[in-house]
């Protein structure tokens, strides 16, 4: 881990904006310590978070409005995906312009500001992209061995990309890539049957590509002990709607801080509904109850200040402009009043 964090502000992903300036503006304003590039799903739908991520995806076919993946066909595709793979060719896996008007703005705007001391990317985690994308027959792609592995692969090298393409611009800068992966809210499911070992195996195959800070974003519940099986620097979660469900393994989260993890706690909500009337002094005293009850088990609490970011609870991304202006707003000063208490 770098840092200390220190209740550092960051984001998820996805803002409302059609005007990637206005949304980079956003992210500078609030979160001007460790600004993310945002995702523009409302201005594109091939912004959004499963086609943003399939570009450069080998067998893919387009019949109609139906869209499936073929394994091994067309044979040249797939034999230049992994000769790209193998020489490391990070171009061949770029995001391009079209799918992430968000992104190049947000470049843009790093070589007109004060270099910040971390950067944020993120991508579709190669689970939730395994089970969202189906096969010929309909089968989520993520249970055929070729096609699972070479979209590990494809994930792994689009967030190695970001890595790269930051340094590029500022050298030293402190890169975060975080793995959304929402759809490990639903792990031990009907609807996903996924092993554990094979959440812990494709997880880790992209973070072993990573030179810079991990993350992954977890908008649910889910196994905690499982994810810090993976070797990530950060977990990030719904900590407004699922603070409880969390806390309840403080020996795993104990250990999982000893070895210098981090915790983003997503205390800022990001439904509609529940973000109306509510304001940072609450959402402090929901958080620090939730840290009370990890210290009063054990956990340091030096720990636990030392090694947690803020972020909104999930990506702002389905809601109203005005909205997701307030999630960011609150992020911020959720983050500043934590910080305070750091100093007195």
């Amino acid at each position: 881990m770098s840092g200390p964090f220190n209740f550092l502000a960051t984001g998820v992903g996805s803002l409302p904006f059609r005007d990637p300036k206005e949304a980079c503006e956003l992210v500078f304003r609030y979160l001007s310590e460790a600004p993310h590039w945002p995702q523009l799903p409302q201005a594109n739908a091939i912004e959004g978070m499963i086609d943003q991520f399939a570009e450069g995806m080998p067998g893919v076919v387009e019949e109609g409005d139906r869209v499936y993946v073929r394994p091994l066909e067309p044979y040249e595709e797939w034999e230049l995906f992994y000769e790209e793979y193998e020489a490391a060719d990070l171009d061949f896996f770029a995001i391009s312009k079209d799918r992430a008007r968000g992104l190049r703005s947000f470049l843009d705007e790093l070589t007109h500001r004060k270099p910040p001391p971390y950067v944020k990317g993120q991508v579709t985690g190669p689970i939730t992209l395994g089970l969202s994308l189906k096969d010929e027959g309909g089968a989520a792609i993520f249970f055929d061995q070729n096609l699972q592995d070479m979209l590990v692969k494809l994930v792994a090298m689009k967030a190695r990309w970001q890595e790269m393409t930051f340094k590029h611009l500022l050298p030293n800068v402190q890169t975060i890539i975080f793995i959304d992966e929402p759809i490990l809210s639903s792990y031990g499911s009907a609807f996903m049957n996924v092993s554990r070992e094979g959440v812990i195996t494709a997880l880790r195959e992209v973070v072993d590509h990573l030179q810079g800070l991990t993350g992954v974003h977890i908008c649910g519940n889910t196994d905690w002990p499982m994810v810090m099986e993976v070797g990530l620097d950060i977990i990030d979660f719904d900590a407004y709607n699922h603070l409880s469900s969390f806390v309840i393994y403080p020996n795993e989260l104990k250990a999982y801080l000893e070895r210098g993890g981090a915790i983003g706690w997503g205390i800022v909500p990001t439904d509609g509904k529940a973000l109306e009337g509510e304001e940072s002094a609450h959402l402090v005293q929901q958080l620090q109850e939730g840290i009370d009850l990890l210290v009063k088990e054990g956990v340091p609490k030096e720990l636990l200040f030392e090694q947690s970011l803020i972020t909104p609870s999930c990506g702002a991304g389905s809601l109203g402009e005005a909205e997701a202006r307030k999630v960011y707003q609150l992020t911020r000063e959720v983050s500043d009043l934590l910080k305070s208490r750091l100093v007195t």
